[in-house]
């Protein structure tokens, strides 16, 4: 608060002296000056410390320049503000540093009221040096005045800081012991869970959703159904479904509602939820995953969605980050499916007439490289051959259900096995060559640490033993390809399409006129479309490996 205020105000004497200007003079020793205008600076990080509190330190600040003789001018304060990571950009202490002119001496409860930061409290050593102003503690013996004290009140300053870094590194410790535990340490609830009271103790930890656990499921199979995020994202808009930053959700202390920017649905929003590991049960701390004593992730609750899912939704969302594969605003439905007949080269999409139409640049690539295959560039109707493939699409696979193929990583713990015995090595060099275990108790705990290493040891090559090896997984969603079709936008039905093996072949037309010849264009799907589209591509292992898809989906069906 500063002197405008009513409680600071109510504090100043009955006629206050006004500030002049005044020529600068070094600034009088604290402890023998009297008649100093005097500013009273209050600072507070959190306001339970009662022992600290805003008025006992204001308290103490005034007894201190009455006991002086000296005139409070000016009293400001710093609530809720640290004294360590602030800095000097703290409201209260700049407008006191602004006003150095009209002051003599500030005075403060204790130094690390001050500052928390030794190059901060150095800094403002030196600014109040330079402008003739004095230091004083209200608690402390010290007339900043001199080296010597300036000395002594720097290594205060150190203390503080260290005080503080302490301070930090307990804090830290505790929130990993609370989460170990499985209990909630505060911030934004993940999605998936909510905040309750601890039934089995004090403090609160989280629980699963239901309501949020549908959605996520909702989503997760929608993108696994290859509907695109953005779609995704305006649904639940649409929907008004509480997004995870919606102001509704609880940050996990059951009392303040989160800041979401919006409570609105994004794509990005609807990605970041889809890639949490907080899915998983796992517990985060510093943006990383805490692991066990196994070297594995740490579950502190309940997963709200089964790993197989999980790893299939991020190898869906990986696919989409490829070149190949990203999803482009204003996409057309046939791009990269539909080709040119003559000289087997992709067709890209134009504008013409205000119409969208397909070609081929096959004569624009024989100009630029010598021998090409000659192709006059045929060019089609983007509506005629996009309504024939939809129909021929919706006869031939509208009523069937899709099936998703998920393939999955394996397990594999031999990185996890090799750091276990390389760990094992260094402690029995530990014990008898670096002489590290020595004294009465040095073998007990030698044998301690030894015994629980290989029990670690024994744990992992058990886990490797019975690892799950990876491999590929057809799982029925229980939807429709028409019935997907209907809710997704053009990228969405673009894949649908090339997961049905849809290829189209265009050949030049054998007469002008507006009306398309539907003998011009070839459309395939399934087995033979996604042969001819490898096949178009020249790439020969992507060739191989359709035809091992093939070869391996047909020895299914004999099964």
């Amino acid at each position: 608060m500063n002197e405008a205020t009513p409680q600071a105000h109510s504090a100043l004497p009955e006629h206050p002296v006004r500030a002049l200007p005044r020529v600068r003079r070094k600034a009088a020793s604290t402890g023998t000056a009297r008649d100093l205008r005097a500013a009273i600076y209050v600072r507070l990080s959190r306001e339970t410390d009662e022992s600290t509190s805003p008025e006992r330190q204001l308290a103490d600040c005034r007894a201190y320049c009455k006991r002086n003789g000296w005139e409070v001018v000016m009293v400001e304060e710093d609530i809720d503000v640290s004294g360590f990571s602030g800095g000097l950009d703290r409201k209260g202490l700049k407008r006191i540093m602004d006003r150095f002119a009209e002051i003599d001496v500030v005075v403060f409860f204790k130094i690390d009221r001050l500052s928390r930061s030794l190059v901060d409290f150095a800094e403002i050593m030196k600014q109040s040096k330079e402008q003739g102003v004095a230091l004083a503690s209200a608690t402390e013996p010290l007339d900043l005045t001199n080296p010597v004290s300036e000395a002594m009140a720097k290594v205060i300053a150190i203390f503080a800081e260290l005080e503080a870094v302490t301070i930090g590194l307990r804090v830290a410790s505790a929130h990993e012991h609370l989460r170990r535990e499985g209990r909630w340490t505060g911030g934004r609830v993940p999605y998936g869970y909510r905040s309750v009271p601890n039934p089995n103790g004090s403090g609160r930890v989280l629980e699963i959703n239901p309501d949020e656990v549908e959605i996520l499921r909702e989503i997760a199979s929608r993108v696994l159904a290859k509907e695109s995020l953005i779609a995704i994202a305006r649904d639940l808009t649409d929907r008004r479904v509480p997004s995870p930053g919606h102001p509704s959700r609880s940050t996990g202390t059951g009392k303040r509602p989160s800041r979401g920017k919006s409570d609105g649905w994004y794509s990005t929003t609807t990605r970041s939820v889809l890639s949490s590991p907080h899915l998983l049960g796992h517990i985060i701390e510093d943006g990383e995953v805490i692991k066990g004593t196994d070297g594995l992730p740490f579950v502190g609750r309940p997963p709200v969605m089964g790993l197989d899912t999980w790893q299939a939704v991020q190898d869906e969302l990986a696919r989409r980050k490829l070149p190949d594969d990203r999803r482009r605003a204003g996409t057309t439905l046939l791009r990269g499916i539909i080709v040119c007949a003559v000289c087997v080269n992709r067709m890209y999409a134009y504008v013409s007439g205000g119409r969208i139409r397909y070609r081929c640049i096959g004569a624009l690539k024989k100009r630029q490289r010598a021998g090409a295959i000659p192709c006059v560039g045929p060019s089609i109707a983007a509506k005629a051959v996009e309504d024939h493939v939809i129909e021929r699409f919706q006869k031939e696979f509208g009523g069937i259900e899709i099936v998703e193929e998920r393939t999955y990583a394996g397990e594999d713990y031999r990185a996890e096995i090799r750091q276990a015995e390389e760990a094992l090595s260094e402690l029995e060099r530990d014990r008898y060559e670096r002489g590290v275990f020595s004294g009465q108790d040095g073998a007990t705990r030698f044998a301690k640490l030894y015994s629980e290493m290989e029990g670690r040891l024994a744990n992992l090559r058990d886990m490797q033993a019975n690892a799950k090896p990876g491999g590929v997984e057809h799982v029925h969603t229980g939807q429709t390809f028409g019935e997907v079709w209907a809710r997704s936008g053009v990228e969405g039905k673009r894949d649908l399409l090339l997961s049905a093996g849809a290829f189209v072949e265009v050949a030049p037309a054998a007469t002008s006129g507006k009306t398309v010849d539907p003998r011009r264009f070839s459309v395939w799907f399934g087995e033979e479309g996604r042969l001819r589209r490898a096949a178009s591509r020249g790439d020969d292992a992507e060739l191989t490996a359709v035809l091992e898809d093939i070869t391996a989906e047909m020895a299914d069906s004999d099964i």
